[in-house]
């Protein structure tokens, strides 16, 4: 086994760490199977090499970790970075430059929420800062006031209402604060693949806090993966994927905050301004990683009611969802897919 060291980025007085660690396995002198593990966004990354020579591991690992690193910086909105910056000239009233990339998603978030009928929706920030759900290591002490959610729904916050002029973003919303918790892992999977196929590698498995995409195969088979119980943790059915494939779950079991006792999930219902608490989990499986990711938050908040609506709104196959009393919802493709668990 050897190590890749570390890095440490400083960012205005912040520190971030980024770690990465690289386990090989042997499978001949040119090439070989390689693991790569990192640690960011406040989650375990691996990312799976298969059958890649000494130069395509050290330049994946150099770009991924420069990447990671960015992407640490500059979405996440509670810290200052591109995000954060966008999101304090709009309060402002004023119109920010927003770099390429971060554009487009901001753009997709709103397809997406158009699509879902606002199950999804990557404008609340604000009302997640109400849930103090932004910062979980700080419990806040009381639920927030039912007239402070009021006033957040009824000004319809949303990337819907960003006005675009090229790139350039404005808002005559009042309480607009693009949080991209429910899209970013879509997004970080689909530009590691990018970054991972202009090196040529082209099998791997990316693996970001459970939610991962596949490239290739495994040693000349399709990837087969696990399916937990949300109650114990435990596998109860596995699922083969196929080349370019993601699979996201979302669930409300993960992060939440504890406030007189109960329990409130991170996932926030749009329509009601409360935590979600009549879904568990939703898992996904589609070829876009960043729809798959926006897909999975909107089947949480839509329920088994309307499983059937937005897995078609999405145009999505494979889909399974676990509603709060453990019924279980799966389109047919799920259905035929899944080797179920004894």
């Amino acid at each position: 086994m050897s190590r890749v060291s570390g890095v440490q980025v400083r960012k205005r007085g912040m520190r971030w760490v980024l770690a990465a660690a690289l386990t090989l396995y042997g499978c001949g002198p040119q090439q070989q199977d390689q693991r790569l593990d990192f640690y960011a966004f406040g989650t375990e990354i691996s990312v799976t090499l298969y059958s890649v020579t000494a130069k395509q591991t050290l330049l994946a690992t150099e770009q991924l970790q420069s990447h990671y690193a960015d992407v640490g910086h500059n979405w996440y909105p509670w810290r200052r970075g591109e995000l954060h910056a966008i999101n304090t000239a709009m309060r402002s009233g004023s119109r920010v430059d927003v770099s390429p990339r971060l554009a487009d998603i901001i753009r997709r978030a709103a397809e997406f929420e158009l699509i879902s009928g606002g199950r999804f929706n990557a404008g609340l920030g604000r009302l997640t800062e109400l849930w103090g759900l932004h910062e979980i290591s700080a419990t806040p002490s009381a639920l927030p006031d039912n007239a402070d959610i009021a006033a957040i729904l009824a000004d319809r916050p949303g990337a819907v209402r960003i006005d675009w002029d090229q790139n350039r973003a404005g808002t005559r919303s009042d309480f607009v604060m693009l949080d991209l918790g429910g899209i970013a892992k879509g997004a970080i999977l689909e530009d590691s693949v990018t970054i991972l196929r202009e090196l040529g590698i082209t099998d791997a498995i990316i693996n970001i806090g459970g939610d991962l995409t596949v490239l290739g195969n495994v040693r000349g088979r399709p990837a087969r993966i696990g399916i937990r119980s949300p109650s114990n943790r435990s596998p109860i059915a596995s699922l083969s994927i196929d080349d370019g494939e993601t699979v996201v779950t979302s669930g409300i079991y993960e992060r939440f905050v504890e406030i007189d006792g109960r329990r409130y999930a991170h996932i926030l219902n749009p329509a009601t301004g409360y935590p979600v608490d009549h879904s568990v989990s939703a898992t996904i499986v589609h070829v876009d990683p960043v729809l798959a990711d926006a897909a999975a938050t909107a089947l949480i908040v839509g329920g088994a009611d309307e499983f059937d609506a937005l897995t078609q709104a999405f145009g999505i196959d494979v889909a399974l969802l676990i509603d709060s009393s453990g019924d279980v919802r799966l389109t047919q493709s799920m259905r035929e897919r899944l080797h179920w668990i004894e």
